[in-house]
């Protein structure tokens, strides 16, 4: 259990730090960002852990090095994707307010 609080605490500082340094973070909300890296993170290790990964001696440190590395990916990918597409709409918005 300490393990996937770890992991958890682990996605959800990288998301935050994902969302600190995106330069379109005025676009969207605080939580965007830590939510999709902690929902990722949280999913991915269910499916490693009931996949059989976290009871053999060898490959147990997957199932959280696993998660927190897809985790920083989404996070990072979302800022990439949706930071853009927001900023594009909202300036968008604003050409047509002002025309």
């Amino acid at each position: 259990m300490v393990e996937f609080i770890l992991v958890v605490l682990a996605a959800a500082a990288a998301g935050f730090t994902v969302w600190a340094v995106d330069h379109n973070r005025a676009s969207y909300g605080v939580l965007l960002q830590p939510a999709a890296a902690v929902v990722t993170a949280v999913l991915l290790r269910l499916v490693l852990l009931f996949a059989g990964l976290g009871s053999r001696p060898g490959p147990t440190f997957l199932t959280w090095l696993l998660p927190i590395a897809a985790a920083i990916a989404a996070a990072w990918a979302g800022a990439w994707f949706i930071g853009r597409r927001r900023a594009a709409a909202d300036l968008a918005r604003l050409n047509a307010i002002l025309r």
